[in-house]
């Protein structure tokens, strides 16, 4: 067995516990990180990113202007750390800075004209550029589907994450108050006088704070402790990804806005010639991190792609297939800051956004331990109040539509009277079927107890297909989901049987 001793111990090797190390690095502090090299951790949200730079894009017409303004405003607090942040990385690497590409197209159906509305809205309110184009006018692209309008936003950038991760890990084991143990954390155990881990290959650190940043991983490392040290749940959406060779080349980001609980379809230019194709978002109570993609979503994945992007792209060689679990909380903000037990930080569920928020994450969990106090009032603070939303708050009339798209179309808006009377018999009877005294409403209700969020709307309907009815139910017993008992949302999300 061997043993360590440092100032912080950093659990999680995605782009925010390597910020967050590489930052309390730069404050003095010596810094243990424990978790395996990020592109060999397998279902880690960063090493699967897209790694967009997104501060106007992800937004989407049916968010609250205030919601809009909170969230915007810490994505663009960060994208302006961007440049000295990956300059610092550079010097502490010895490698070239990491390079961005420029400007994100947003292109749009009529259906989806109230979003780039939204997008456009968020972009000039902060006083940044967004230009109103045809469809026809991005890069030559032929979809299937034509665009007829596209949102040119020249100040959102993207970059390649294998670059960005390689050069971060590069910067954080150069460092001589470094420890890096490449091994999983099993065990936190608090003491009076240090936090001690235990670690997979027998190795024990001892430290005076721990930040958790491991993500979907935090509930499978705490499991009953987190409900007493008051973390709330953390959910995992899982996003599956394609890195393709193809003769489609773009210099820009080219996306669709937000639809039908999922980012939007989005193909990403990389530094190697390559591009990223992405879009999926699953909502998964357990995630199996090892589990690769399923042919059902590569096939929604490539017909979106095609549909609303570049129908060529069917034609395009895979090289590589990516599923990350991106982390997030009920109230879809961030978890930034203490919990009840001071010495036990922490500094995760970014959801779509980890890539861009990096320097902010380090930033603050790192005024935190230096000042503590510094996040009592900052919107991402772990302790936050964080009631469960209600049937009523989720089943609204944006999210209704969007689950009538999803089923109609999946990655698509439709305005058409199919989607429209779809909606309106969900909206007459999903309450009524997840209140009944029944098999299938007692497990929907089971389900939406242990996870209340937007996301979980998909999974309500499929559940159905999970209980074998049969013509006659009064000789026939219709059987019971194998659920464990649900645990209070104000404890850590249980996994799923």
């Amino acid at each position: 067995m061997t043993g360590h001793t440092v100032d912080v111990t950093v659990v999680g090797t995605g782009v925010i516990g390597l910020a967050a190390a590489h930052t309390l690095l730069g404050r003095g502090l010596t810094v243990a990180l424990i978790g395996p090299s990020p592109m060999a951790a397998p279902g880690q949200a960063s090493a699967a990113a897209g790694a967009m730079l997104s501060p106007f894009s992800e937004v989407d017409a049916a968010q609250a202007a205030e919601r809009v303004e909170l969230e915007v405003g810490q994505r663009l607090r960060s994208l302006a750390r961007y440049p000295s942040w990956l300059a610092g990385l550079a010097d502490a690497a010895a490698q070239p800075p990491v390079p961005l590409a420029e400007g994100t197209w947003v292109v749009a159906t009529d259906a989806e004209r109230a979003d780039l509305a939204a997008i456009a809205r968020a972009a000039h309110s902060a006083s940044h550029p967004a230009e109103l184009h045809h469809g026809t006018d991005v890069d030559g692209l032929r979809p299937e589907t034509a665009a007829t309008a596209a949102l040119w936003l020249p100040t959102e950038p993207s970059l390649d994450i294998t670059c960005l991760l390689r050069t971060l890990e590069a910067a954080v084991t150069r460092h001589r108050a470094a420890r890096w143990i490449r091994s999983t954390a099993t065990s936190v155990q608090v003491g009076r006088a240090a936090v001690r881990l235990r670690c997979a290959d027998g190795v024990v650190v001892d430290c005076g704070r721990v930040v958790l940043a491991a993500g979907a991983g935090i509930p499978v490392l705490l499991g009953e402790r987190a409900r007493d040290l008051g973390i709330p749940p953390v959910l995992a959406g899982r996003g599956v990804s394609l890195v393709l060779d193809t003769p489609v080349a773009t210099p820009h980001t080219i996306r669709t806005p937000n639809a039908a609980f999922a980012c939007g379809t989005h193909l990403v230019p990389r530094g190697d010639g390559t591009v990223y194709l992405g879009a999926t978002n699953r909502l998964t109570l357990a995630p199996r991190l090892d589990a690769a993609a399923t042919l059902d979503e590569v096939a929604v994945l490539i017909g979106d792609a095609t549909r609303v992007i570049e129908h060529r792209l069917a034609a395009a060689e895979l090289r590589r297939v990516q599923v990350g679990y991106r982390p997030y909380t009920l109230d879809h903000l961030p978890l930034a800051g203490p919990t009840a037990d001071p010495r036990i930080l922490l500094c995760t569920a970014t959801y779509r956004s980890g890539v861009l928020l990096a320097p902010l994450m380090a930033d603050l969990v790192a005024d935190e331990i230096t000042e503590p106090g510094s996040l009592a009032c900052h919107p991402y603070r772990a302790d936050r109040p964080m009631p469960a939303p209600t049937l009523t708050d989720l089943l609204t009339p944006a999210a209704l539509r969007g689950l009538a798209d999803h089923l109609t179309a999946p990655g698509t808006r439709s305005s058409g009277p199919a989607a429209r009377q779809l909606a309106a018999l969900l909206a007459a009877t999903l309450p009524a079927a997840l209140t009944a005294d029944d098999p299938l409403g007692t497990a929907m209700t089971r389900l939406f107890t242990r996870a209340p969020v937007a996301e979980l709307l998909p999974s309500l309907l499929t559940l159905v297909e999970r209980l074998e009815t049969r013509p006659c139910p009064s000789t026939t017993s219709i059987p019971t989901p194998r659920y464990s008992s649900p645990r209070p949302v104000s404890g850590a999300a249980a996994p799923a049987t």
